[in-house]
């Protein structure tokens, strides 16, 4: 089985998080058509909080077998040491064979130290993946990205694995149906919670996650002048888009 872990706030998914499942997809060996190959492994997908909201029946409209919630008022706002107690549990009693993350700041923060607590390989930052299941081999960037590695986890299952954003569609995830959504328990033990998070950092009105975009308008030396950078302001209303620059 493949665990996907689903990033949400407040009720609201982490787009990166589809790329996960497009990810895991293609690693459970489902064809174009949204079939699965002889032997493919199916997907679960769990999403953690405080409340969720209505996360979990967006996400079983994917073609996974199942959704997974677990809402517990230490799970928000987010600390890694009530992710990874919460998380633990769940992987030791659920077994998945791969557990998939989108390479978020989230997932960098808290993944390591749960691979680590269970004493499983991790992979991170992956872009690409060639084979399926626990024998595909991953693609990930060294050296700043002037080089690439193709890696083999080695070991007892699970294995865990990061994907870079961007590196698979958010698109490209093929829905199928309405998966079951079922809420779990977790414990996590108060006393053991390290951090006290402080509110959440609050960007300027003007500023825009270009991650979370579906489309960019960007401008750059082509656009030659300030004064014509309203021709993209206005542009990018139509395509419903965000407007951006390169370096």
């Amino acid at each position: 089985m493949i665990l996907v872990i689903a990033e949400q706030r407040e009720g609201k998914l982490n787009r990166a998080s589809w790329e996960a499942i497009a990810a895991a997809q293609q690693l459970s060996g489902l064809r174009a058509d949204g079939s699965a190959e002889a032997g493919g492994m199916p997907i679960t997908v769990a999403v953690l909080g405080g409340t969720t909201g209505d996360v979990a029946n967006d996400l079983a409209s994917a073609g996974v077998a199942g959704v997974l919630v677990a809402e517990h008022p230490a799970l928000e706002p987010y600390t890694p040491d009530a992710f990874v107690m919460a998380l633990q549990g769940l992987i030791e009693e659920r077994k998945p064979q791969l557990v998939v993350l989108a390479h978020t700041y989230q997932a960098r923060d808290f993944a390591p130290m749960l691979a680590a607590r269970l004493r499983k390989p991790l992979i991170s930052d992956v872009t690409a993946i060639h084979g399926t299941g626990v024998e595909a081999r991953f693609v990930r960037p060294m050296v700043q990205g002037k080089l690439a590695a193709e890696v083999k986890p080695t070991g007892d299952a699970p294995f865990f694995i990061t994907f870079q954003i961007g590196s698979f569609r958010a698109d490209a995830v093929r829905k199928g149906g309405a998966a079951t959504v079922t809420e779990i328990a977790v414990t996590i033990d108060a006393a053991k919670l390290r951090q006290k998070p402080e509110a959440p950092f609050q960007e300027a009105k003007q500023a825009v996650d270009l991650s979370q975009a579906e489309r960019i308008v960007a401008v750059g030396r082509g656009i030659k002048g300030q004064e014509h950078i309203a021709l993209a302001e206005e542009l990018a209303p139509a395509l419903r888009a965000e407007v951006a620059a390169s370096r």
